[in-house]
């Protein structure tokens, strides 16, 4: 039997009554994010956080069993309180909360993607460094009253890229090409529930239009896939055919594969975050075993126990 415990840091101060909390992580999101659910009154008396807890205030999120030890399931910054509907709210956000700041207004020329990012990292002041896949130059880039967080968020919508922080380095790379741990899951032994559809590749026919501006105004178009499917339109932020061909290629991977769509429940063991590889094992249909890139993963905490629900991307194998 294992003991429910939690230790949830927010500017200093530890939380004593919890509700609930709730982590969403994803690759194709920017930010992790993090909902805490406090009481809104203790022994009849109403609390009052607001003059403690302030919006920027650290926040370290720490829950699990007391036999395994305490896992750190959240760092990051308090982004709003609200008191409506009987309880308290946190919504927090992790480091990407720290591109939330202003850039200078500024037009430029040939600046490498590379080259952008540092200019970014820069701009808000801190010292990230940079591991990115990608090499294409952009002919122009206009940053018009915007953050650094919508220069992220530009380049992710362009390039369908993986971005995140960790450890003090921003990562931009095609999806699926950095994985992490592998997770095993035997529907008989620690899964919880699934709501999964198992669908072949003839099914899921995909094909992608991708489009490039060029510098005269005209818009560039490559198509990937194949005819007699869904079709699919997605912004190229570069307009050399061999790039926008990979990135098409890309879109068909993550839409068309044999293999299941949906998620599964698990409890708190084994961890699990978006990047890692879910290997799902069925004794009753082997056929359909696979490997599948976790997109996103959301853990709750309450006294209804801990739960993760695990959101699976592409099958890798």
């Amino acid at each position: 039997m294992y003991t429910m415990a939690y230790d949830i840091e927010i500017g200093g101060w530890h939380i004593g009554m919890l509700d609930s909390v709730e982590v969403h992580r994803s690759v194709e999101l920017l930010a992790d994010t993090a909902t805490i659910t406090l009481p809104g009154a203790q022994y009849n008396v109403a609390l009052d956080v607001e003059d403690k807890l302030h919006r920027g205030d650290k926040v370290i999120i720490r829950f699990g069993y007391k036999e395994e030890g305490l896992k750190e399931e959240f760092t990051g910054w308090l982004q709003q309180i609200s008191t409506d509907g009987g309880n308290i709210k946190l919504t927090c956000e992790d480091d990407l909360y720290t591109f939330r700041k202003e850039l200078k207004n500024e037009v430029l020329k040939k600046v490498s993607l590379a080259d952008l990012l540092k200019k970014v990292v820069q701009g808000i002041g801190k010292n990230y460094s940079i591991q990115c896949s990608y090499s294409w130059t952009y002919a122009k880039f206009v940053i018009h009253n915007a953050t650094g967080y919508d220069v992220l968020k530009k380049v992710q919508e362009e390039c369908g890229a993986d971005i995140y922080l960790s450890n003090g380095v921003l990562h931009v790379h095609p999806p699926g090409e950095v994985v992490g741990v592998n997770r095993f899951y035997n529907f008989a032994l620690n899964v919880e529930a699934v709501n999964l559809t198992y669908r072949q590749a003839a099914d899921r026919k995909v094909r992608v239009v991708v489009k490039a501006l060029l510098p005269d105004g005209t818009v560039k178009e490559v198509e990937v896939g194949v005819t007699g499917g869904e079709k699919v339109e997605i912004k190229c932020p570069t307009s050399d055919a061999a790039s926008m061909k990979l990135r098409g290629e890309l879109e068909v991977k993550r839409r068309s594969f044999d293999g299941y769509d949906g998620s599964i429940t698990t409890w708190l063991i084994p961890e699990c975050v978006p990047g890692d590889m879910a290997w799902l094992y069925d004794a009753d249909y082997p056929r359909k075993d696979g490997c599948y890139f976790v997109r996103a993963v959301t853990t709750t905490f309450s006294r209804d126990g801990g739960k993760r629900k695990i959101e699976l991307g592409f099958r890798l194998s």
